[in-house]
Parts: structure tokens; sequence; C-alpha cells
């Protein structure tokens, strides 16, 4: 598949350049210096490429889409990350931006269908545990963060049917919309393998039924990041999440369980 060979390409000359840049510094560094001490503020900018699968169950409906089924309706989708860090506080932000459009003709009906979804995931974070250490192990270091914030969805749906032939039938439009937001607790663990490398955890757990929220929520994504300069850096890894609703009741209650998952890749600008 033609974006499998794109990532892997991208993976390993992100980690040839980062082996090269850690041997160049490496050459470079007096022995025994120390680093420079580190800056009270940090801003960083992800562009980034989430190529999701997605499984959804609504009601006694299983449907299921691959990466290639979403993409092929997609008109514009792009995902975007930043973080600006004080000492030992954090404050993430990372939004999604998805327009998706598919059509049909059933007989003598054509049905279009539009999805604008919005997902926009905020949280301020504290780094509990900062261990770094200059030597020859195989790990130099670790970091733990623990986070607590909110995950606000939009789902805009519009529904057209018109109607073809000797049908003497104006277009019905049928737009319905969904919104609600999920309070998340979570954890961060990122550990340190070399000037250059490093390997990221973490997770988040929220919902729970709270003001029309999911009745359950969690995340898991594995993050490998490569140095590439002190202004720049690579990365590659695995997402996924999981969110459960209710909506209605009695006869009329909806039973909702998405799952999205997929590889992303993308690049980090640090300021």
């Amino acid at each position: 598949m033609i974006w499998f060979r794109t990532i892997l390409c991208t993976f390993l000359l992100s980690c040839f350049l980062s082996i090269g840049h850690a041997q160049e510094t490496e050459k470079n560094d007096n022995p025994g210096a120390k680093e420079a001490k580190k800056k009270d503020w940090e801003f960083t900018l992800t562009p980034y490429a989430w190529l999701a699968g997605m499984s959804t169950d609504v009601g006694g409906d299983k449907i299921r889409q691959s990466f290639n089924d979403l993409s092929s309706v997609t008109n514009l989708g792009f995902q975007v990350a930043g973080s600006v860090r004080y000492k030992r506080w954090l404050l993430h932000s990372n939004f999604t931006y998805a327009n998706l459009q598919a059509g049909e003709s059933i007989g003598p009906i054509d049905v279009n269908i539009e999805l604008l979804q919005l997902i926009w995931d905020n949280k301020i974070g504290y780094m509990v545990i900062d261990k770094k250490e200059e030597g020859d192990d195989v790990i130099r270091g670790w970091t733990m963060e623990t986070t607590l914030g909110a995950i606000y969805w939009s789902n805009d749906l519009d529904l057209r049917l018109e109607f073809t032939g000797d049908l003497p039938l104006e277009p019905i439009y049928l737009p319905q919309g969904q919104n609600w937001t999920d309070l998340v607790v979570g954890v961060n663990f990122d550990i340190i393998v070399s000037r250059t490398v490093s390997l990221g955890l973490s997770s988040n757990l929220g919902g729970f039924g709270i003001g029309g929220s999911s009745t359950l929520y969690w995340d898991l994504m594995y993050i490998n990041t490569f140095k590439v300069s002190k202004l720049f850096t690579v990365i590659a890894g695995y997402k996924t999440f999981t969110y459960e609703r209710e909506d209605g009741s009695g006869e009329d209650l909806l039973t909702t369980k998405v799952k999205t998952y997929g590889p992303l890749l993308g690049v980090s600008f640090h300021f």
C-alpha cells in the first residue's frame, strides 16, 4: 500500500538523520561537558497525519471502515497539536478537522451525506518526575506527567435527498447535529534513550456520563521521537481512542460505540 511505504520511508529517513546528528553531536562535545540549563519556557507546534481506520457499532449495526475507505470520502482533513511548558507546568492542545462526503443513488432518489467533525482536546499537566542523567546507560532518563482536561466533540451531519426522473418533488434537506464534552484525566511517560531519540506513552480516561458526555472514553498513544535539530523533530507512532455513548431513553435509547485506530506521522517545531 502507498501510505504504508510512505510511513516506512519517512521512519527510516528520520532514524538515519537522528543517528547522524547524534554521532556529530558526540564528536563535537567536550568530554564531561554539561548541557545548557533548560529553559523555563518552551513552545511546540506539531502538524501531523493520523492514518486512521474506524469501527462503529450503532444499535445492532456494525460498520467497519479502513483508512482507505475513509480517505476516499474525505474532502479535507488535518490534525495539529501544540503545547506550552513553563518549568514543570504544561498546557496541551490537539485539534482535528474532518469534512467527509458520500453519495449513492437508490432508485429515483440521490442520497448525499456530508459530515463535518471537529475534535478539540485541551489539557493542563504537571511533570511530577523529571529525571535526566548523563552517561552511557541504555536509558538516560525519564519523565512522568499527570494531566487534567476536556475533549470537545462536534458532529454536524447534513442529509440531502434529491428526486430524479419524473418525480415532481423538491429536495429534502435534513441537517442534524451532535456535540458534547468529555472530562478526562491522564498520564504521559517519556523515556529518553539518547540525545536524539525518546519513546513516549500516554493514556487518558474520562467521560463517565457527566452532563451528557460519553459513558466511557479512553485513549492510548505510543510515539517515537527523533531529534533532527534543536528546532525540529520527527515523530512516528500509533494512536487509538474509543468512546461509548447512550442517547435517548426507553424504547428510543440508542447505544453507540466508536473505536478509531492507526499509525501517525508528524513533525514538531520547538521554540
